[in-house]
């Protein structure tokens, strides 16, 4: 159950479901941080959605739970712990305006890791290490093969470095597409 509350919260907050955003683009506050976005990318997972805050250029995330507590109309804000309470203010605010002052950042399929590996897979001049690595990548376990093949080819550096490119451009890509003025850092 709350599984399904959580897909069918997340459909309605999804980033395309406007043709064009709502907001007027003269109400941006500042130039959007790029890092910022790059790192709501990289801890983007089934339990945390991040958003754009297109009045204050913040990048603000909320945790399932946060978003469970804000649907439920007999959560009393009053009774939660002080630290949740605003998460949970934010939670609400962002139900209320999304689309218009927030814009929901990229998911974890958005990002499609798989892919990342996949090329990444692809540049490798050794053709053993390419063929260890394409194959690896395919079937039960992907994921877990992979790290293991980073580090028995000692590529983590080389891995971490595609990975920020490849993350850096989806969040150009982004912002452009949702005509977001950024400053890269």
């Amino acid at each position: 159950m709350r599984r399904e509350k959580l897909h069918s919260c997340k459909a309605r907050l999804r980033r395309n479901s406007w043709p064009e955003p709502q907001y007027n683009r003269h109400d941006m506050a500042t130039e959007v941080n790029l890092d910022a976005i790059i790192e709501a990318l990289e801890l983007a997972n089934d339990s945390l959605s991040s958003y754009l805050d297109v009045e204050t250029g913040e990048v603000r995330s909320i945790t399932e739970e946060e978003f469970d507590f804000a649907e439920d109309p007999q959560t009393v804000i009053e009774d939660l712990p002080d630290w949740q309470r605003e998460a949970v203010k934010l939670a609400r605010d962002v139900q209320k305006h999304e689309g218009k002052r927030y814009l929901a950042l990229p998911e974890k399929f958005d990002v499609h890791e798989w892919a990342i590996m996949d090329r990444f897979s692809e540049t490798l001049k050794d053709a053993q290490m390419r063929k260890d690595f394409q194959g690896g990548i395919r079937g039960v376990g992907a994921f877990r093969l992979f790290k293991h093949l980073l580090t028995e080819y000692n590529l983590w550096d080389a891995w971490n470095r595609f990975k920020q490119v490849e993350l850096r451009q989806i969040a150009i890509d982004w912002c452009e597409e949702n005509r977001i003025t950024f400053r890269q850092v």
